[in-house]
């Protein structure tokens, strides 16, 4: 559209205004109100651009102090102006007009919950106008102000963005930036916890049966919700980790510490904090054992298992009484099988009973978990001279080695080339066809191990 078409479009928008003024020129009553905005409400749905502009202001002008819901009609109107809008230059005109009709709504019903700044950010964000400073200081207003309302994640991942922009252009301090980011970060938490809590209803409304398809689909929109807050606590870590060391983030974490010790909120996310940037300091730890003590979870119990499993004073038992308790708390059949096979291998040079004993929990959890089988062969295999009496006993035992090795490789096809090989080298070590007709000895035999193996073999055929 050229300037002088786009010039006589505006003054023909002009002259409409002007009728609108001269139409009601006398405020009407509350009930006329009411069914001007019904009016209002049915031409949006089928009268022309101009006429719905006309009527749109008309509204506005005699109404809006009245009715509150002619701002609402209005901000649906004026955005879908924006997206009709023929040039990027009469979009910026009605994106001003929007950004306006949102600072009055504000000023004549102070007590709304729309949430207005932000959707003024939205708008500017989203439309690309403004400057980088000017959604900023609507960001940092509203999620101050209206934080309960702050819940769009694609905002509270540019919000994230621009505070560390600021403190890179020196506008805030490095202490100031965490303080945000961590508001940010126990938003995400709340939000995430109510999410979860929403989807876990429909898992209990399920009950065995299928859920209906407008069920699936709200529950399909909450993992994705989930995925979105996950996606910008993902990005707020490296933004952190892109400013801070971790004698910044433990003397900003340890001010508070005392104040905080019984938030298990602050704690977790201290530790998370701590741990993104592998901070393992004695202040992480004391981190972690208080969240732990707070709040324990599985999160925390994991954590502090690792270090006790992998830390300068390593202590097994200490491990193993985490990992327990973790997989205890573990909802998620696969993580807790994970583990359950952790605790296994911190048994396995120990005590071969217990390790043996995980080893199945973990596939008890996810009969998937082929790593579990090939874990319990290698017991099998190392332990002839432990539960089996006579040589050809001894000998036996690689069957079952070798079977639960194969095994690996059906639950878990990715494993069974490796799983297969080590099957078949078990198997060289089991008895012969000679050895076993020299036993008396014959296929479908059945051959028992005793102590913590406690499993019966079959003889195959050869």
């Amino acid at each position: 559209m050229t300037k002088s078409l786009l010039n006589k479009k505006f003054a023909f928008l002009f002259l409409l205004v002007l009728q609108a003024g001269i139409l009601f020129a006398q405020k009407p009553s509350s009930a006329e109100c009411k069914q001007k905005l019904n009016d209002f409400k049915e031409l949006a749905q089928k009268g022309e651009r101009g006429e719905i502009y006309i009527a749109w202001l008309s509204l506005k002008k005699n109404c809006a102090s009245l009715e509150e819901e002619v701002f609402v009609e209005g901000e649906k109107f004026l955005n879908e102006r924006i997206l009709q809008a023929d040039t990027s230059e009469e979009k910026a005109v009605i994106i001003q007009e929007l950004l306006s009709l949102y600072d009055e709504h504000d000023k004549v019903f102070p007590n709304n919950k729309r949430g207005n700044r932000i959707q003024k950010a939205i708008v500017l964000y989203e439309n690309k106008q403004g400057t980088p400073a000017e959604i900023y200081s609507l960001l940092d207003q509203s999620f101050t102000a209206e934080g309960s309302s702050f819940v769009n994640a694609s905002l509270l991942n540019t919000y994230s963005k621009l505070i560390a922009d600021q403190l890179k252009d020196g506008k805030i301090t490095h202490d100031q930036a965490l303080e945000k980011l961590d508001k940010i970060y126990e938003k995400i938490q709340v939000e995430t916890v109510k999410l979860q809590a929403e989807k876990n209803k429909y898992a209990q409304q399920k009950d065995g049966n299928v859920l209906a398809a407008s069920d699936l689909v709200i529950v399909k929109n909450i993992d994705n919700s989930l995925q979105e807050m996950k996606l910008v606590s993902k990005n707020s870590n490296g933004i952190v980790n892109a400013f801070s060391t971790c004698e910044s983030l433990t003397a900003f974490y340890q001010k508070d510490f005392e104040k905080q010790s019984k938030n298990g909120l602050w704690l977790e996310r201290a530790s998370e904090r701590l741990e993104e940037k592998k901070c393992k300091s004695d202040f992480y730890l004391k981190v972690l054992e208080k969240w732990n003590e707070v709040s324990p979870n599985a999160k925390s119990a994991y954590s502090l298992a690792l270090l006790a499993r992998q830390g300068k004073d390593k202590d097994k038992s200490k491990a193993i009484a985490y990992f327990v308790q973790s997989a205890s708390f573990e909802t998620d059949a696969v993580k807790r099988s994970n583990i359950y096979y952790l605790v296994a291998t911190t048994y396995a040079g120990s005590d071969k009973e217990k390790a043996t004993s995980f080893a199945k929990k973990a596939i008890e959890s996810n009969p998937g978990s082929g790593k579990s089988y090939i874990l319990l062969a290698q017991f099998y295999s190392n332990s002839a001279n432990e539960c089996a009496t006579s040589d050809f006993d001894k000998k036996a035992i690689y069957w079952l080695a070798s079977s639960t090795a194969k095994q690996a490789g059906i639950v878990e096809p990715s494993l069974k080339k490796s799983a297969d090989e080590l099957a078949a080298r078990f198997a060289k070590q089991a008895p012969s066809k000679p050895e076993i007709k020299a036993a008396d000895k014959k296929a479908g035999d059945k051959v028992s191990f005793r102590c913590w193996i406690n499993e019966t073999i079959s003889i195959p055929k050869l």
